[in-house]
């Protein structure tokens, strides 16, 4: 994933798995939006995480 400071907030975005998004939440990030296949449109080969294939971009927000 990465991470952009807006403002008086920080976004996340990470593959569409459910542990990774799981850590965010337990940790004050809430879900922001999803960009649908965003791996399998930019990317020349498909991507994995733990054997599952990224297809969205997840985006998580936290106040700061």
């Amino acid at each position: 994933g990465f991470a952009a400071h807006l403002g008086r907030n920080i976004q996340v975005g990470t593959g569409d798995i459910s542990w990774i998004i799981n850590f965010y939440q337990k940790n004050g990030f809430r879900f922001s939006h999803r960009i649908q296949n965003f791996f399998t449109d930019n990317y020349d080969h498909p991507m994995f995480e733990d054997g599952v294939q990224l297809v969205d971009m997840v985006y998580l927000r936290k106040d700061l």
